[in-house]
């Protein structure tokens, strides 16, 4: 679903001043419906919004519904064509073109904002119709119309390019991000396209000063720099830079490459910070398969700086035994941010560990409810706070406003414990199969037992008859 907050919500959803109040209530019924799985339910909803030739982000909407990929594409080109009409309609014939009142400045303008929504959705549905170049193309015209990516898509760009084996392109690209993040370029510097014009990388080392803040960086873009180079030039000190940094910044995503774990099945629509789990899920989801070609994984595993980074210690201050291989320690089930070597170390520890671990649990809470649009309970006390840069300059905004009810906090409380029943069902029933998976296979052992038994009793029995009527040689001289 296409999310809105801040000021473009203030100021009316789904392209600001263009689209009626009414054809917005429609689509909010819609959305709400598709969010509660009764797309059915929301046809009619959809179809009364699209009767506004203003609403672009019907079609997001409705593309996540369709029956196939194909289906959910060619409504999201009917929602790009829209779009580009109505912004037509309200800048100028030339609103697309390079020196018209709106290319480079892209999502500045509020009402811009659901036609990039659009682009974005296509650069999804494209990817995961293997439609590679479809996606790179999308992605590049963002860039044009915003070399400011405000949509986050120099996240994704790396990895398309990887794909098509435009290994250079996707290092040039890594270069100019990490380039803004040392200081080696500034913002109001950066290339037209926001470097989607793709000149040949610099095959150099950044300095020891610069490496040393590299690990702070996003580590999509520094695994990306890692994989691009070890394409171009193998296990080389440029490799070796790219990949030290990468993992030190998001351990995670290492750890899954290196442990084989399956590659995720769907995005963390979960806020975030940088170099988050979250951040590695969303990686992996779109480029896990690379790094387990054989070459590409046989480098990182044997790699010191990734075994390094992705071994954990326990967290009992008093324990601090290391991991001999990675993954081997369970994580706290609570903040999935600390490792014990034992639940006997957990179990010691917990009473330090609570505060840091319930308080950490209900960021993330605050931070899901954000997401999902939904209002915080009133007893929360975490203090949340965002800014929206546009064309207006810095606006400051609460994207929390909605505080519950107490009617709601009961329902919520109910829905909890609901969750929390089904959870312990769950295990219970889990846990009966387990046990009785394991009485079988020691009912099918005693049974083998019990042949082999039989069959040993068998042979010494036909031994035994065979001695009794054996016959000596020496009776017959």
């Amino acid at each position: 679903m296409a999310r809105r907050f801040g000021p473009e919500e203030s100021i009316g959803l789904s392209g600001g001043s263009l689209v009626s109040p009414e054809s917005l209530r429609y689509q909010q019924i819609a959305d709400s419906l598709c969010a509660q799985r009764k797309p059915n339910e929301a046809v009619p909803y959809m179809l009364k919004a699209m009767e506004d030739e203003h609403n672009v982000d019907i079609f997001i909407t409705c593309a996540f519904v369709q029956q196939n990929l194909a289906e959910s594409l060619e409504m999201l080109h009917d929602g790009k064509l829209r779009g580009e009409r109505s912004l037509k309609s309200k800048y100028g014939w030339n609103a697309f073109q390079d020196g018209g009142p709106l290319v480079g400045k892209f999502h500045d303008v509020m009402n811009t904002r659901p036609y990039m929504r659009v682009l974005q959705a296509i650069v999804r549905l494209a990817f995961e119709s293997k439609k590679y170049q479809k996606a790179i193309d999308t992605i590049i015209e963002m860039f044009r119309l915003n070399p400011m990516d405000p949509m986050q898509q120099h996240k994704w760009l790396p990895t398309l390019l990887c794909r098509k084996n435009r290994y250079l392109d996707a290092l040039y690209f890594c270069q100019v991000f990490i380039d803004i993040f040392v200081s080696r370029l500034r913002v109001s510097d950066l290339p037209p396209g926001g470097g989607t014009q793709f000149l040949p990388p610099r095959r150099d080392l950044y300095t020891v000063e610069e490496q040393e803040h590299l690990d702070l960086y996003e580590s999509t873009i520094l695994y990306s720099a890692a994989l691009a180079t070890f394409r171009l030039s193998g296990d080389c000190e440029e490799s070796q830079m790219y990949i030290k940094a990468a993992v030190k910044a998001n351990p995670h995503v290492m750890l899954r490459i290196l442990r084989r774990s399956e590659r995720p099945k769907f995005l963390n629509s979960n806020a975030r910070p940088r170099n988050s789990p979250e951040d590695a899920q969303d990686y992996l989801w779109l480029s896990q398969d690379l790094w387990m070609e054989r070459d590409v994984w046989d480098w990182v595993n044997a790699n010191p700086d990734a075994q390094q980074a992705v071994k954990k210690r326990c967290a009992r201050p008093q324990c601090g035994k290391e991991e001999t291989k990675p993954g081997e320690f369970q994580q706290c089930s609570g903040c999935r941010v600390i490792s014990y070597c034992s639940v006997q170390c957990q179990k010691e520890a917990w009473t330090q560990h609570k505060p840091d671990c319930t308080s950490e649990q209900e960021i993330k809470a605050v931070r899901k409810a954000i997401a999902k649009g939904k209002p915080l309970s009133a007893s929360n006390k975490i203090p949340v706070f965002a800014a929206e840069i546009s064309g207006a300059g810095v606006i400051g905004y609460d994207p929390a406003p909605l505080i519950m009810t107490p009617e709601q906090e009961r329902e919520e409380a109910e829905r909890q414990r609901k969750k929390k029943e089904k959870k312990k069902e769950m295990n219970k029933k889990k846990e009966e199969r387990r046990k009785a998976k394991k009485r079988e296979q020691k009912e099918i052992g005693q049974i083998k037992a019990d042949d082999e038994a039989e069959a040993t009793d068998d042979l010494d029995e036909l031994q035994n008859s065979m001695a009794a009527v054996s016959i000596d040689p020496k009776s017959n001289s």
